[in-house]
């Protein structure tokens, strides 16, 4: 079963705590942590190493940034931190972020950007206490300026960073399935109406070809069976709609499916119970299938004879309908 994969982006140096508590807080969700210092980053002999970890972020489902007080080092010969870089990353493949700044550079942060805007003073030459790069500010400031992705929130220790993330992944789950949820009676509700009207159309055809004989009534009966037969809803994936005129003329599903000019393509590997609109199905809902169409063509046969009419007479009745 494949895990959910978590990168963890941050200074490592300073933050080496943090990562290591991060690491084992993931695993103990069922998550797979990605940290660099710990071998989960390939580092392509070829590369660059800071390509390695940039490598690695697309096959990640989850990224954590935290930033302290340190820098870092710079991404090659650009002036951004490698951290930087790895979230630049993380925006561009829209993963979901969840982004963590220490307290104390949080509040130099607030005092930084108060300054900034003081013409008195040269904001410049401040020293904060908390950082060792003011470019830390202008990344705080980068992660504010996004549109989506940009939630930022203070911790003073680990305790704040595993709550914040055990609330925002079980939202972020509960999200998943209320949505997925939304979309399954979405799904059912238009199969429902599908079916109504397929079975509207068929009876008003019916209907409207002959008002009240015998005949019509035979008909419906006919359809109204098929159309509560699984077979049936199966062959629609193909786009198949038989009428009892095609089901009396060919014996097998694999005569009827040739006969709609469709191909099948039996899947018969694993064990699963699938079907697809190309054609393909598998082994078991295959042989389901066959089941099916055997024991509504008996059905079809038998209700006629019922009625004193025989499989021929009612084909050269309806034989317009064969397709």
């Amino acid at each position: 079963m494949a895990n959910p994969k978590v990168f963890v982006s941050s200074t490592c140096y300073d933050l080496k705590y943090i990562r290591e508590n991060l690491k084992y807080f993931i695993r103990t969700l069922g998550y797979e942590p990605v940290l660099s210092e710990d071998g989960n980053v390939y580092y392509n002999p070829k590369g660059h190493t800071h390509d390695s970890c940039i490598d690695e972020i697309p096959n990640c489902q989850i990224f954590v940034l935290i930033i302290g007080g340190r820098y870092g080092g710079k991404y090659k010969e650009t002036e951004h931190s490698i951290t930087n870089a790895e979230y630049k990353e993380a925006i561009r493949l829209k993963i979901p972020i969840f982004t963590l700044v220490e307290q104390s550079v949080y509040s130099d942060h607030n005092v930084f950007t108060k300054n900034k805007r003081n013409v008195d003073i040269d904001y410049t030459k401040i020293i904060y206490p908390s950082v060792d790069n003011n470019l830390i500010f202008s990344f705080i400031d980068e992660v504010r300026r996004n549109t989506i992705n940009n939630a930022i929130v203070p911790f003073r220790n680990f305790s704040d960073i595993e709550d914040y993330l055990r609330k925002q992944w079980a939202g972020m789950m509960y999200s998943f399935l209320t949505k997925q949820g939304e979309a399954d009676r979405l799904i059912d509700t238009l199969s429902m109406l599908g079916t109504m009207n397929e079975r509207i159309e068929l009876l008003s055809k019916e209907i409207l070809n002959s008002v009240g004989t015998n005949d019509s009534k035979i008909t419906v009966k006919l359809y109204e069976e098929m159309l509560a037969n699984s077979c049936i809803r199966d062959l629609s994936y193909w786009e198949i709609k038989p009428s009892p005129v095609a089901i009396l003329l060919n014996e097998t599903l694999d005569n009827l499916v040739e006969y709609y000019g469709k191909m099948v393509t039996v899947n018969n590997r694993g064990k699963g119970d699938f079907i697809s609109g190309n054609g393909e199905v598998s082994q078991k809902r295959y042989e389901k299938m066959v089941k099916c169409y055997k024991d509504l063509r008996v059905f079809i046969k038998e209700y006629l004879e019922s009625n004193d009419i025989t499989s021929e007479e009612y084909i050269q009745k309806h034989k317009e309908d064969t397709l």
